[in-house]
């Protein structure tokens, strides 16, 4: 879990409906007097003894739904043997079920018997989606939350691998950045620096995200504050009372697909609603995401409808035909033909639709949604049919989910534009220079990037510009491209700058670890720690850089601390720390936790090795041959597999095969003499054999 990863949770198929007011506040008003920043939020049950109608309304929409706990009485999902979900690329089972009220997904491996050879079981702490259209999974360990492989495709009425897994199956290792946990819940309490970590998760996005921090709203009511009538609220936000942009942007502030950079300062929780998105975040997408007439994503609805002329030419903005306080459920069948009406009856003698002889109220007779917005499979979300929000004359015909092939291949680097949002001058540089990185590391690791990235980085930072994300951005792309001395003057630059950022010094002293100085990389290492005690990455890397510096005892407990913290998502940690041992000549001690890597990833190939090593010292021959063949299916070319692959083989007396094995070695490591050595024995053998 070291490098960042694209989030892609199944988003939420939120249910907005019907506000048609469009009009701004005589004066302008909406945004608190005292600044949102400052007040405090309260949560939707305070909100819930001035305003039941509401919140009981909202609480049933897809919003006041998206993220709960799993309920067994309630839930939609269906069990049992056609549950099975098969990976072929990585020769994965996969098995919901629900055991009392807990539902648990369970992974396994079988045999050419079909017997279990593997498996691993993981309970569901958090279901994200509504059911309207998706419910996907995430874990929980001490507060380190993670997505899990299976999601319930509601339209199909079927378990399918998660969006994104059928490209690269993160199994039960995707973290939940604080932007995918934010757009897909109320607020949540973060632990800054870190991948994934939360002390507390909300239960849905709240009415706070629409209309802000309600603390300063709610004691001046309680004091008796009633502002006069006809004016605005000056202690809570009402979008409907906002500009069109900011209006807008409250939506925005999560439907817009792309990369996300984040001002200087900000993060995906400081937005306040009534604030400019310009002054927040820049969104960046590919040009094809927003102009191809076919292709869109299930999150892109504010992009794809600003290229509609209904958006250009008039003030429209979300809430013209969406209320996110009232289920689609609830709205009668021609809601939407009539918010269409309210702008296009015209005159009787004018023509407001395309269709032969249809004209005045008589267009009106149609369903305007069916022939002006697309139903249609999606780019991003397998099994789900949603509505592409540009509004256009004449549609593509809609295509089947199961027809699009998402795994996507381009061998030249993607153009970027800013969808919204957009800085200026040298700022806009190191925002572009983030955002291409990002789009590098998380959607399509093309080296054609990297230049971009430090021509960017480098001529804002020369220009005056300043932002941390920029530096790493920089620092990291050099050392991608194996320039680690311009990188670590890079990151030791950002450290310098920003000695309190956990990740400017974790990624200082990573570089210098590759570069071979780990007891250099211990004092970055140290102060990233300190600065984020649960940043687990860090600490691993520190016991990393403990060890290298000889310091094996404090190497041990650094590792055992961050394995305390997430036992399970760092297999490699489990490794590492049983190899240390090893090198102590502490064979029993280090054996169970090869063992443990190798249960968490079976495919794990120095753990398989080490492993391996370990049951050949002990005469537990066959075993160990089962490790060293399974690290050979993932890396043909391992010599230390091969090596001991071969000595094993020829120990069980198949010397042929042992003869073959040996043969890689020398034909990989020509000078290997032990290898020289071994095959003139299992020679010897064959030709007494003969």
């Amino acid at each position: 879990m070291t490098a960042r990863l694209l989030c892609l949770l199944v988003v939420l198929s939120i249910a907005l409906i019907g506000c048609r007011s469009e009009e701004p506040s005589p004066d302008g008003g909406g945004v608190p007097a005292r600044t949102a920043a400052e007040a405090a939020y309260v949560g939707d049950e305070a909100c819930a003894s001035c305003h039941e109608d509401l919140y009981a309304a909202y609480h049933r929409t897809g919003m006041g739904r998206s993220v709960s706990r799993f309920d067994a009485a309630t839930a939609p999902e269906r069990f049992g043997p056609q549950a099975r979900v098969y990976d072929a690329a990585t020769d994965f089972y996969y098995e919901p079920f629900v055991r009392g009220d807990t539902l648990y997904q369970r992974e396994f491996r079988l045999d050419a018997e079909g017997a279990v050879i593997y498996e691993r079981t993981h309970a569901a702490a958090y279901v994200v989606g509504s059911g309207n259209a998706t419910r996907s999974y995430l874990m929980d360990t001490n507060g380190h939350v993670t997505e899990m492989p299976l999601t319930w495709y509601v339209d199909r009425a079927r378990w399918d691998l998660s969006p994104g897994y059928e490209q690269t199956n993160l199994r039960f290792d995707r973290p939940i950045s604080l932007e995918c946990m934010t757009c897909h819940n109320g607020i949540p309490e973060h632990s800054p620096f870190t991948q994934s970590h939360y002390t507390d998760v909300p239960r849905g996005i709240t009415c706070e995200r629409c209309h802000g921090p309600g603390g300063d709203h709610v004691e001046a009511r309680l004091e008796g504050f009633e502002p006069p009538e006809g004016t605005p609220d000056p202690d809570v936000v009402n979008p409907a009372h906002l500009e069109p942009a900011q209006r807008q942007a409250v939506c925005q502030q999560c439907h817009l697909t792309g990369i996300s950079v984040f001002r200087p300062g900000e993060d995906p929780t400081t937005f306040r609603p009534g604030q400019p998105l310009a002054a927040h975040h820049t969104v960046y997408a590919t040009e094809e995401e927003l102009t191809d007439p076919e292709r869109f994503g299930i999150a892109s609805h504010a992009a794809r409808l600003a290229q509609s002329a209904c958006y250009r030419e008039s003030a429209l903005t979300c809430t013209t035909c969406h209320d996110p306080h009232r289920p689609v459920a609830e709205l009668g069948a021609d809601h939407f033909n009539d918010v269409c009406r309210s702008c296009h009856e015209g005159a009787e003698d004018e023509p407001v639709c395309s269709r032969p002889g249809a004209h005045g109220a008589e267009a009106m007779t149609g369903d305007c949604v069916s022939c002006h917005l697309q139903a249609s499979g999606t780019d991003d979300i397998p099994h789900v049919t949603f509505t592409d929000h540009w509004i256009r004359r004449t549609l593509p015909a809609p295509r089947r989910p199961e027809t699009i092939d998402r795994m996507r291949v381009r061998e030249e680097p993607f153009v970027l534009v800013p969808v919204e949002g957009a800085a200026e001058g040298p700022a806009a540089l190191l925002d572009e220079a983030i955002a291409y990185f990002e789009f590098y590391e998380t959607r399509h690791r093309h080296a054609g990037y990297l230049p971009e990235v430090i021509r960017r980085a480098r001529a804002g930072l020369a220009a005056g510009a300043e932002h941390v994300e920029a530096r790493l951005a920089l620092g990291r792309a050099l050392a991608a491209m194996d320039s680690l001395a311009a990188a670590e003057a890079v990151l030791a630059e950002a450290a310098t700058r920003y000695p309190e950022h956990a990740r400017a010094l974790y990624w200082l002293g990573d570089v210098r670890l590759r570069r071979g100085r780990p007891a250099d990389a211990l004092p970055p290492l140290e102060r990233a720690v300190a600065v984020q005690p649960a940043f687990v990455e860090a600490q691993v890397k520190r016991a990393e850089a403990l060890a290298g510096s000889g310091r094996l005892a404090e190497a041990a407990a650094a590792y055992r601390a961050a394995l305390d913290a997430d036992p399970v998502h760092l297999p490699g940690a489990w490794n590492d720390l049983g190899f240390l041992l090893l090198q102590q000549n502490r064979m029993a001690e280090a054996t169970p936790l090869f063992e443990r890597a190798v249960a968490l990833d079976p495919d794990l190939v120095p753990a398989l090795v080490n492993l391996g090593s370990v049951r050949m010292l002990a005469g537990a021959l066959d075993d160990a041959a089962a490790h060293f063949e399974q690290a050979l299916r993932q890396e043909p070319d391992h010599l230390p597999a091969l090596g001991n692959l071969g000595l094993v083989y020829a120990q069980l007396g198949r010397y042929e095969e042992a003869r073959e094995r040996l043969r890689q070695v020398l034909a990989l490591a020509p000078g290997d003499a032990r290898a020289a050595a071994a095959l003139d024995q299992v020679e010897q053998r064959i030709r007494e054999r003969s």
